[in-house]
């Protein structure tokens, strides 16, 4: 007979059927990379081909259809993460994020008991809270060169003084910033208020009370934070760790390794970085683009100065494998460890560049949860962009992990 068009039936299948009403670029490269482990020639020709390593899973013989529900009713009641490519991390992430779904399906209808003899109120509990935070917030981010917003402010500095480019990267961070701990101070002061009484307590206060006494971000503070997938604990350290790097920049200059999780907009941080470049050596900025090169510096600390062309970032980690340091590929993932760091990546423009195809290009995202709002550039916004790393097996078993 007529050989079987694999490719034209994966394209239609992927990109058409399905890909359509998939909008994110990566979810329909994960979604063409499994339908090529079944759209393929070997699927049929061998015997009981196999769709995945331990081989429970795998192409039957062609028979009667009692043979095919014989072999239906074999399969696992709990599919396990191999047939579908990925690593076995993936079962131990899913459980993860149903136990917090199902603790905060609890803690939302959670009655409000009464405190026994001794123990403190809810609001009693809440109001010390605020004062426990209140206290544990940074100063205001203030340049000693003067005020961010005015540039000639910095006519000062040494030379090694911040490209233009940086400088308003720099003053739009400071502003979100600045916005963000004002939302934080004044709903801490208008909840103990609230609490004392001395104003209404409004709906927004009243769910920023819950928040606080279930270890939640509030949303008030969401509105105009960063993605963060953190609880309030981790969050205020995260927070304040954040301003701390953005002082330091104000204070003493360009960073020699720029710590890419601290940013409210990462993605104008690296813009700013082509365009400099682009300034530096008077190149077209749409020409440009990064190539990547991961280094052995493991933080900025251990950085004394800056590349000659592009950026150091650090703050990065992996989620499904791991970055060999002797080997310096990409492994798979320990098990039981869900996320691993990342050395310092050397980000260096180059014009006309393409990424390597036998690279991984992995996708850089703000947050784990990889979901965000649909941009107008077609792009989820908490996609950064895409950075290849060196890998010894093909990088489709890494779109799969």
């Amino acid at each position: 007979g007529e050989a079987i068009p694999w490719e034209a039936l994966s394209y239609v299948t992927g990109q058409i059927n399905y890909g359509g009403r998939v909008t994110d670029a990566m979810d329909r490269r994960c979604l063409v990379a499994t339908l090529e482990r079944y759209y393929r020639p070997d699927s049929l020709k061998a015997e009981h081909y196999k769709l995945s390593v331990s081989g429970a899973y795998y192409v039957p013989d062609a028979g009667s259809f009692e043979d095919l529900m014989e072999y239906l009713k074999s399969l696992p009641d709990n599919d396990d993460p191999e047939v579908f490519g990925m690593h076995d991390n993936a079962n131990l992430a899913f459980q993860l994020r149903e136990t917090d779904r199902l603790i905060a399906e609890c803690l939302s209808i959670q009655p409000r008991e009464q405190p026994r003899e001794g123990e403190l109120t809810a609001e009693a509990r809440v109001d010390q809270m605020c004062d426990s935070l209140m206290a544990r917030l940074p100063k205001p981010l203030v340049s000693k060169y003067g005020d961010p917003k005015k540039a000639e402010s910095f006519d000062s500095r040494p030379k090694t003084s911040l490209p233009d480019s940086f400088l308003t990267v720099l003053e739009q961070e400071v502003d979100r910033f600045r916005v963000l701990a004002a939302a934080i101070s004044g709903s801490l002061v208008e909840l103990k208020n609230a609490i004392k009484g001395i104003v209404v307590m409004s709906d927004e206060l009243e769910a920023m009370f819950n928040s606080l006494s279930n270890d939640l971000v509030p949303g008030l503070w969401s509105k105009v934070s960063y993605l963060s997938l953190k609880p309030l604990g981790a969050w205020m350290e995260d927070y304040i760790r954040r301003v701390r790097f953005f002082q330091l920049w104000l204070n003493t200059g360009t960073p020699a390794s720029f710590w890419i999780s601290g940013f409210f907009f990462p993605q104008g941080f690296l813009t700013a970085a082509l365009q400099s470049h682009a300034r530096r050596y008077k190149c077209a900025v749409d020409t440009l683009s990064y190539s990547f090169t991961v280094r052995v510096m493991e933080s900025g600390e251990d950085v004394n100065h800056g590349p000659e062309d592009g950026v150091f970032v650090d703050g990065m980690f992996l989620e499904g494998a791991r970055w060999d340091r002797k080997l310096k590929k990409l492994r798979p993932g320990v098990p039981g460890q869900l996320l691993s760091t990342v050395p310092i990546i050397h980000f260096r423009p180059r014009e006309n560049y393409t990424l390597p195809p036998e690279d991984y290009h992995c996708p850089l995202y703000k947050t784990n949860e990889r979901a965000g709002v649909l941009s107008t550039t077609g792009q989820s916004t908490n996609f950064i962009l895409t950075v290849a790393l060196p890998t010894d097996v093909k990088p489709k078993v890494w779109v799969l992990q």
